[in-house]
């Protein structure tokens, strides 16, 4: 048997989904959306909603199928979606006016940092400004929980209607960001060790887990890790002057910006044997091979000094 072609597998999706859902989807309204993401990225969306709330979750299907493609059975991936769609039921209706009046949404606007050139179709629709060669646009965020956090994106015609100018936005998001997404600086060493430590046996004592990261080579001190506590969208945490003057305090001079994605940045104390064209050759290489399209940043290199603030490192 031939395998599908992904406009077949969609079709199959939406004709086949209800069969996997609880009863209460029995007449669930099961439709596609393509959706553009970070990076222009044209993403298709599953949507499920069974009528019981005014809102319903984004299953993207990109993923899915390359599971399919990879030999996983369909009915297996047919049960996960549905899996994943119970799990993100939303219980209340969604007040529109969470969006629709300023007012309310105000302090829960926050930035989001993208990549301004690899963004050309989505910043048509969306307010944004510019730092260095990165775009910043905004967003409301609605609330989080243990499935991870929701919100809508900021378009021109929602700030239009609210009756606010981009200047406006930025000021409320930057001045938000610290109390809703409060930002992390740590060692490299330390974020990779603790991903580690769960993998050591448990018989092993804390001087044989030390030994065995500084083995893996995860004890270097030089390379840091800055995001924010959802560890989504965490680059923006580079729009926070108080916090990357604390940076510089802390590791007490100027220092390069790595982008590893959208959702962290690594940050390298600068030091005269450092080469801003070998940093660069670096993120290129990883972001070809390590990170996913739709979470690639840059593929610049930035330097952050106490006079210039962040800037294009040459």
């Amino acid at each position: 048997m031939s395998k599908m072609k992904f406009d077949e597998f969609k079709e199959a999706v939406v004709s086949k989904i209800r069969e996997f859902l609880p009863e209460t989807f029995a007449n669930a309204d099961v439709r596609l959306n393509v959706v553009t993401k970070n990076n222009d990225l044209q993403l298709t969306g599953l949507v499920i909603n069974a009528g019981n709330s005014n809102v319903a979750p984004t299953i993207y299907l990109e993923s899915f199928f390359d599971a399919y493609e990879k030999g996983e059975d369909i009915n297996e991936i047919l049960r996960k979606i549905a899996d994943t769609r119970v799990t993100h039921e939303f219980s209340d209706n969604f007040e529109v006016g969470e969006i629709t009046d300023f007012e309310r949404c105000k302090g829960k606007i926050v930035p989001r940092l993208i990549g301004k050139k690899w963004n050309n179709e989505l910043l048509r629709t969306r307010p944004y400004k510019e730092a260095a060669d990165l775009a910043i646009t905004y967003c409301i965020m609605l609330g989080e929980d243990d499935n991870g956090t929701m919100s809508v994106p900021i378009t021109n015609d929602l700030m239009i209607s609210w009756g606010v100018t981009v200047d406006d936005l930025h000021e409320l998001a930057i001045t938000n960001m610290e109390d809703i997404t409060p930002f992390e600086f740590a060692l490299m060493s330390s974020v990779i060790g603790h991903m580690l430590l769960d993998e050591f046996p448990q018989d092993m004592t804390e001087e044989e887990k030390e030994q065995a990261l500084s083995d893996f080579g995860f004890m270097d001190e030089a390379m840091f890790v800055l995001t924010n506590r959802q560890k989504m969208y965490g680059a923006a945490a580079l729009l926070s002057k108080s916090t990357m003057t604390d940076i510089i305090k802390k590791i007490g001079k100027d220092f390069f910006i790595l982008p590893s994605s959208v959702h962290e940045v690594l940050v390298v104390p600068a030091t005269p044997d450092m080469e801003a064209l070998m940093l660069k050759n670096m993120v290129c290489e990883v972001n070809e091979t390590q990170v996913s399209p739709e979470d690639r940043l840059s593929d610049s290199v930035y330097i952050y000094t106490e006079k210039g603030g962040l800037q294009l490192a040459k």
